[in-house]
């Protein structure tokens, strides 16, 4: 059996993961969204639906959907609640992630999160690429000229790790800055990538 090759791709709010990502999913290589996927199983695991409602209660499903509003509200404000709904949340991504891989046939397969290297229990992934930029521009990006919505997500950021934290566990790092080409610095991952997996296959 073949060994599962991962490209974790991360990064924080604004900072232009999403984009990155879709480059990668242009060149053909699958990408497991799990900020999507997440709010997927909210809606569809009724396990998950029960032990998240134990956690935060009755409010946070409308008619069998997630409020994203309330729960935004809720885990935002408190850290350690934070913790916990990743804690209860990330084994349930982390399965469904293996069932999908199974599904794909590429040479490779991108699992994207912001919040990679902070899961808990850790998933790791055979390599990683995290995007960085400058605080401002990643503000810019995230909240526009919503002056309110500017302190949401500078609230949203001070929960997240710093992209030298993010940095110091990749091992590939991308800056988007608005600057410097990023299809030339995402080929050159992507050709990595690929010596990676046909060294596993050949051994």
């Amino acid at each position: 059996m073949e060994t599962l090759i991962t490209l974790g791709i991360t990064g924080g709010i604004g900072s232009g993961k999403s984009y990155v990502t879709r480059i990668f999913t242009a060149l053909g290589i699958p990408c497991y969204d799990s900020d999507a996927r997440t709010k997927l199983l909210y809606r569809e695991n009724e396990e998950l639906k029960e032990a998240l409602t134990n956690l935060l209660g009755s409010t946070i499903y409308r008619d069998g959907e997630p409020d994203t509003k309330i729960i935004a509200s809720l885990i935002f404000t408190d850290h350690s609640l934070l913790k916990k709904v990743n804690t209860l949340v990330h084994p349930y991504v982390v399965r469904d992630f293996l069932k999908w891989a199974a599904s794909t046939n590429a040479p490779y397969v991108i699992f994207e999160s912001a919040i990679l290297l902070e899961m808990d229990p850790p998933f790791y992934t055979t390599k990683v690429l995290t995007v960085s930029a400058d605080k401002e521009l990643r503000l810019q990006r995230a909240s526009g000229r919503d002056n309110s919505h500017r302190q949401s997500v500078l609230n949203r950021m001070d929960k997240q790790w710093t992209d030298r934290q993010r940095e110091s566990g990749a091992d590939f790092i991308i800056v988007s800055d608005e600057i410097q080409p990023l299809l030339p610095r995402v080929l050159a991952v992507h050709d990595e990538m690929i010596k990676l997996t046909k060294h596993n296959n050949e051994n």
